[in-house]
């Protein structure tokens, strides 16, 4: 295997090659004008740091400022496909996580209204009465819909995961080509006494950047159903959410599925 990204083909190693001598012959053209009306000479950093920086890569080339604007084009129609695709679930699971949130309070109503012998576990799974009956429908109906809610979440990362991979491949693609370029363009200037590292495309404001997480999309004011537990009360929910959960003192010590409820 070579130093050279293997991903770009002959075709366009050439094409990058002749964009980078068309560049490097524009820098030139700019030092011979600077030389005639008595600036500092092209590539000579003690005349002048900030106008060798540029040439060299402190601004970008034409060529590597379009490669810039393609990838963050082919992020912004990945995002854009993404919330296309999505904006029905992203809107579904909004709905359902209200909604779980309300049967949550709801629930614990309800067992705030038993008397304590009353909550244990086989008392609400074969107790008789209105009270009874409305527990264990609350709980049924809070296992349906954390179960949606699961089921949503698992699509839209889904989804969004395979958006933000087509992004970052393309981001990585548009490197290799820089890299190709950018050998050529340092080949067809005069030489620098400092080694001038290729630019990197930035991804941090992209699809593709590091830091992206599918929670941004969520809809505004979005309530997390409350993650609880045997040891903290309260019905489990895992479905992806916005808000920060609730402290546990909000809940009661117990667990629908649990033998302490």
């Amino acid at each position: 295997m070579g130093t050279q990204p293997l991903r770009v083909g002959p075709l366009t190693r050439r094409r990058l090659v002749r964009w980078a001598r068309r560049d490097a012959e524009a820098v030139r053209a700019r030092g011979a004008e600077a030389s005639v009306r008595g600036g500092p000479a092209f590539g000579d950093p003690d005349d002048d740091p900030h106008n060798s920086d540029r040439d060299y890569g402190g601004e970008p080339t034409p060529t590597v400022a379009a490669l810039q604007a393609r990838a963050n084009a082919y992020a912004h129609r990945e995002e854009q496909r993404f919330l296309a695709r999505c904006r029905r679930d992203l809107a579904e699971q909004h709905e359902v996580s209200q909604a779980l949130a309300a049967d949550l309070d709801a629930y614990d109503e309800r067992l705030d209204a038993l008397t304590p012998a009353d909550r244990a576990a086989a008392r609400i799974a074969e107790g008789e009465g209105v009270a009874f009956e409305e527990v264990r429908r609350l709980r049924r109906r809070i296992a349906a819909r954390n179960a949606r809610s699961e089921q949503l979440g698992a699509r839209i990362h889904a989804r969004f995961t395979a958006a933000r991979l087509r992004a970052t491949r393309h981001f990585d693609r548009s490197d290799e080509k820089i890299a190709v370029y950018w050998g050529a363009y340092l080949r067809a200037l005069p030489p620098r006494p400092v080694r001038v590292q290729a630019p990197a495309l930035r991804r941090a404001d992209s699809l593709a950047g590091r830091e992206t997480s599918v929670d941004r999309w969520h809809p505004a004011g979005a309530v997390q159903p409350f993650a609880g537990g045997p040891a903290t009360g309260g019905p489990t929910t895992n479905g992806p959410t916005l808000a920060a959960p609730p402290s546990p003192t909000t809940r009661p010590a117990t667990d629908p599925g649990s033998f302490d409820a």
